[in-house]
C-alpha cells in the first residue's frame, strides 16, 4: 500500500496538522563540573563528532532518518540524506505503545 500524503482522499489526511516534534543530535561529550563552572560566551564544546558526519533525525524520539549539518541562509539546518517512506514511517508509529 503506497500513502500518498498529498492526495486529497488519502485515508490519513486527518493527520495532516498535527504538529509533532522532529529533532536532530548533533553530539554529545562529558565535561567536568570545573570545565562547567568555567565556561563563559564563546567558549567552545567539543562534540566528540566529525565534521560531515551524519546525524540521526527524530521525531517523537524514533529515528526515521540520517542526515548531514550545513549551513544554510546563517543558520544551521540537516539536509536529509536517508528517510523512511510514509509507508513506513505510519506503520513504525501504529507500533507504539498507547
Amino acid at each position: 500500500m503506497r500513502i500518498d500524503l498529498d492526495d486529497e482522499n488519502s485515508e490519513y489526511e486527518f493527520i495532516d496538522d498535527i504538529i509533532i516534534s522532529l529533532t536532530t543530535d548533533l553530539g554529545q561529550t562529558t565535561l567536568t563540573t570545573k570545565e562547567i563552572l568555567s565556561l563563559k560566551k564563546g567558549s567552545i564544546i567539543d562534540l566528540q563528532k566529525p565534521a560531515g558526519e551524519s546525524v540521526e533525525i527524530f521525531v517523537n524520539d524514533k529515528i526515521v532518518g540520517k542526515g548531514e549539518v550545513m549551513v544554510y541562509e546563517d543558520n544551521l539546518a540537516v539536509r536529509i540524506n536517508e528517510i523512511l517512506d510514509a509507508d513506513s514511517i505510519i506503520k513504525y508509529f501504529k507500533k507504539e505503545p498507547r
